[in-house]
């Protein structure tokens, strides 16, 4: 990430008055952002704990709604895709599919400082998922299009997409280059 990444990010966290106390993350989240993300990993924790305050058990559970059925079908899908079989990108897809049940643009659910990081992300973590994407469709939707493709469903969309006002650039013909 660049400089306006980084300042992006602190102005962020700092403009977000309504953020309550930083909660303690479960480890395995810390350790991943950690790892992950260096020295930008407590502002993106900070912006990630504040969207998802029930994701926030130490024992790895989650409060996750019923509507969510979707995450385990999700983490399957980045388990599938992963470039390495070990802890650290199993945190991450969990993360992930965790994140996919807010209600934003997947970037902004993951706290990261700007849609382009999402993507670098899944470059580097999930590959094979990320060459999948050939139409650059943005990230929740093309997940959730490759579960309807498992599931042989035709018409797919992420859960929270319709009340997004970006709803025309994704499924009206607009989608352009940067993944959501």
């Amino acid at each position: 990430m660049n400089d306006l990444s980084h300042a992006y990010l602190a102005a962020r966290a700092a403009s977000q008055k309504a953020l309550p106390a930083v909660r303690r993350l479960p480890v395995w989240l810390a350790v991943a952002l950690e790892t992950e993300f260096g020295p930008l990993a407590p502002q993106i924790a900070t912006l990630w704990a504040a969207r998802h305050p029930w994701a926030l058990r130490e024992d790895g559970t989650s409060g996750l709604k019923a509507r969510h059925e979707e995450y385990a079908d999700l983490l399957a899908l980045l388990l599938d895709h992963a470039g390495a079989d070990d802890a650290h990108s199993a945190a991450l897809a969990r993360w992930i599919a965790m994140s996919c049940c807010g209600d934003d643009h997947l970037w902004e659910d993951l706290g990261l400082p700007e849609r382009p990081a999402l993507g670098a992300l899944i470059a580097r973590r999930f590959p094979a998922l990320h060459a999948k994407n050939i139409h650059q469709l943005r990230w929740k939707r093309f997940f959730y299009k490759q579960l309807c493709d498992r599931a042989e469903v035709r018409l797919c969309r992420a859960p929270s997409c319709a009340e997004c006002t970006e709803y025309a650039g994704c499924f009206e013909g607009g989608a352009d280059s940067s993944r959501r």
